[in-house]
């Protein structure tokens, strides 16, 4: 009677058993269809970026020497550490400059150049440049005027050089009432303005209107042949003593205002 069971595997010859496997092997490559139909298996685009992006997650070997060597630094004594070449500073890498950036720096160098080109013209025009002998410097002085005579005119430095009974003065040529230069009237022996016909004596005095206050005075200093101080002039002392051998230094960027007139001097007009 013939045996109806399956052939046993010894029974069974070699092309039947490589059938066999190859048909096991195309089963499991079949995808395994969810509750809900879906595919469980990746497609095979899926499946190469999905290991692509793994191998880009993980460090490079360079990355993890780089990591062990530091974490060794980290425990290494510091002598140890320095004979490393690797162990080194690395200099930084410098980040190139955009346009943007070139322009916002090129700017504001020119502005600030603009600024102090400025502020060294202004500092320069403000800054006093006088020199002996010019107006606004220091006029030294060895004449001494005889009392009562002629002032002596200085054109330079606008003042008169005047000697009265009271001492030596220098007095600003400008009128204290609206500015005009006054002379000196030889026949009236006074200062007399052309413009409002305001009167001064010979010591600054007014005596006049319409000027209300005496004329304006530079300050001077008395020194004798050694330099030692003799007098100066003040706001209380407005006179210096006038003697043959002082040096008389007037600076004419120094200057007293007139005191306010004197009624009792209006009469002598």
């Amino acid at each position: 009677m013939p045996d109806n069971d399956p052939k046993t595997p010894a029974s069974k010859s070699k092309e039947e058993r490589i059938a066999e496997a190859k048909a096991r092997a195309a089963a499991a490559a079949q995808p395994v269809a969810r509750a809900g139909g879906e595919d469980e298996s990746l497609s095979e685009a899926a499946l190469r970026f999905q290991k692509l992006k793994e191998q880009q997650s993980r460090p490079s070997r360079k990355e993890r020497e780089a990591a062990l060597l530091q974490k060794a630094i980290g425990v290494a004594p510091r002598e140890s550490v320095e004979k490393i070449p690797q162990a080194a500073p690395q200099e930084k890498e410098t980040l190139a400059v955009n346009r943007r950036e070139f322009l916002t720096y090129a700017w504001g160098a020119a502005l600030g150049l603009a600024l102090v080109q400025g502020g060294a013209a202004t500092l320069w025009y403000a800054y006093p440049r006088f020199k002996a002998g010019e107006f606004g410097g220091v006029f030294t002085l060895t004449s001494v005027p005889e009392v009562g005579a002629k002032p002596e005119e200085y054109l330079d430095g606008k003042f008169w050089w005047s000697n009265s009974e009271n001492g030596l003065a220098a007095l600003y040529k400008v009128c204290t009432h609206l500015g005009c230069l006054y002379e000196w009237k030889e026949q009236t022996q006074r200062f007399e303005c052309p413009c409002h016909g305001s009167k001064f004596r010979q010591d600054g005095r007014n005596i006049h209107g319409p000027a209300t206050r005496d004329l304006d005075q530079f300050i001077v200093t008395v020194e004798d042949t050694s330099g030692n101080h003799v007098d100066e002039t003040t706001e209380e002392h407005r006179y210096v003593v006038a003697q043959e051998g002082l040096i008389y230094k007037v600076d004419t960027g120094r200057k007293i205002l007139g005191r306010p007139s004197d009624p009792k001097l209006q009469l002598e007009a």
